[in-house]
Formats: C-alpha cells, structure tokens, sequence
C-alpha cells in the first residue's frame, strides 16, 4: 500500500511544479501591467478631426463682428427718356438723340453678427443681419417747350408721341437680410480648415421707382400737364441655407479662403401702380385725374 501511495505522488509531481509556475508567472505579468498603468502618463487622443480656432481660454465662447459695406445695386429697363426722334410732318432736322436712365451710385451698408461656440463637438452658432439703402435720381429738361430736333417721350407709351419739356425719375432701394447658421469648424489637415454649415435665411426688401413729366401737348386752355408714374415694389421670403467655408493656412500670419453659401427661398412679391395726370396752368384749377392704380401679388420658390 505504501509503494502505491509512493508512486502516485511521484506521477503527480511534475503537473504540480508545472501548475505552480503558470499561477507565478500569470501573478507576475499582473504586476507588470500594473505597475505600467499605475507610472504610465496619460496620453490624449486626438481625434480624427480637431476642433479649428480660435478659442479664447476662460471666456464665455461668444463673438461679436461688424462689416463695412460699399455696394452698389443696378437695375435693367428704367430708361425714363429717350431725344433723337424726329417728325415727319416737320421734315425737321435732328441731331442723334441719347438714352437716360438714372445714375447708379455707390453706397455704403453694414453686416452685423452675433455668435458663440458650443462646448463639445467643434459646434457653434452666428446670426447675421445684412442692411443696404440706395437712393438714385436724374432728370432731362428742354430750354422751350418746343425745340425741333430735340424731344422727350414718355417711355411708358400712354400719352403718345407727346414733346415734354422735363423729365425726371428716381429710383431707391430699401434691402435687409438675416441669416441663422449652425456649423462646425475643424481641421481636415495641418494647415486646412473647413466649417460646413445649414441654416436659415430671411429677407425683407423694397424698390420704389417714381417718373415725372412735364409737357403741353394739348391746346385746349394751352394749360401745362404734369404726368407721374409710381411703381412700389416689395419683396419678402424665409427659406433654407447652407454651404461650406474654407481655409488654407500657408503661414502663422496669411491664408487664402473661399466661401460658398446657396439658398433656396420662397418669395412673396407685391407689385403697385400709379399714374396721376394734372393741369398745372394758373388760369385753370389744378386737376388731378387717376389713369393707372393697378396691384398684384405673387409667391414662388
């Protein structure tokens, strides 16, 4: 019995020596690991794209920003006189005539805009307030009232091939915009920065565009007659926006960027007319009659 009990525990000898050195290497690679996380300093991982600056440390993650405008706005088919016409029943000789239409300028403009940055995820907000006015005029006067060769007529057609003595017109516009963005600013690479960004947009603008003849075109009472034309214009429309700013940082000082914003907006249009024609004689009343009131409407995207 005893050689019995001998020999098993010679067979289990080995499997206790082998299970007794994996239980201290396990408790040693433990320690090691350990003592690597406990004396390790902690490294930050960067993500795959970082947030963009600037970024002012301890502040309240607001922005304020102000632009200077000098715009100017132009418009087609506000021609308000027109000189070279001749009469055939004069047979009269004419020098060749010219073309008047306002005199655009140049106007200043502001751009006003608020915006803060969140605090996770490279993710901030601005709204931008845009304001432009323009006011432009020009009139054309005869030295008589009848001058053969030279004459004015009514581009509006509704009084004939009629002689005016004066014209004049005057033109301004009244343009307002406001844009509501949310974006995210980061870099793609070392020196490139891009900020996509989706949005809101809402614009409120006016035109008016007055004309003003004076003329005698009739002999009854050889009174002078006095013509105006008023057209009013205004336009309002809310719609989406989004786009995608860029910027490649060349040096610590100068970089070149490039901007690109589409819209698309629905629009409401409210169109008037009105004509008034009078007698401005001093031996007769003025009379003031109303030959054109005319209004419509229109909404498109």
């Amino acid at each position: 019995m005893k050689l019995v009990l001998t020999a098993f525990l010679l067979f289990l000898l080995p499997f206790s020596g082998v299970f007794a050195e994996s239980d201290i290497r396990m408790k040693g690679l433990e320690n090691r690991i350990n003592h690597l996380e406990n004396n390790t300093p902690s490294q930050t991982i960067h993500p795959i794209t970082p947030c963009a600056g600037p970024k002012v440390r301890e502040g309240k993650d607001i922005n304020l920003s102000l632009a200077f405008l000098f715009w100017t706005a132009r418009l087609d088919g506000l021609t308000y006189a027109k000189t070279g016409f001749g009469d055939l029943n004069q047979f009269s000789t004419f020098d060749k005539g010219d073309i008047y239409n306002v005199k655009w300028s140049w106007d200043p403009g502001f751009k006003a805009g608020i915006g803060w940055n969140f605090c996770h995820g490279c993710w901030d907000m601005s709204l931008q307030y845009t304001w432009f006015y323009t006011n432009v005029d020009d009139s054309k006067a005869t030295q008589h009232y009848i001058i053969p060769g030279v004459k004015v007529y009514d581009p509006l057609a509704l009084l004939g091939p009629t002689q005016f003595q004066k014209a004049s017109a005057q033109y301004d516009l009244h343009y307002q915009v406001g844009d509501l963005e949310l974006g995210r600013n980061f870099y793609v690479s070392k020196t490139l920065k891009l900020r996509p960004f989706f949005g809101f947009k809402g614009t409120w603008q006016k035109q008016d565009y007055n004309v003003f003849y004076e003329t005698v075109p009739f002999v009854v009472a050889l009174s002078p007659v006095a013509y105006s034309a008023r057209f009013d214009h205004a336009l309002w429309g809310v719609g989406g926006r989004g786009g995608c700013n860029s910027s490649w940082q060349f040096s610590k000082a100068f970089s070149f960027y490039g901007n690109l914003a589409l819209s698309a907006m629905w629009l409401h249009y409210n169109v008037e007319r009105k004509d008034l024609f009078s007698l401005t004689s001093q031996a007769v009343n003025v009379v003031d009659q109303k030959v054109v009131d005319t209004e419509g409407s229109l909404s498109m995207i």
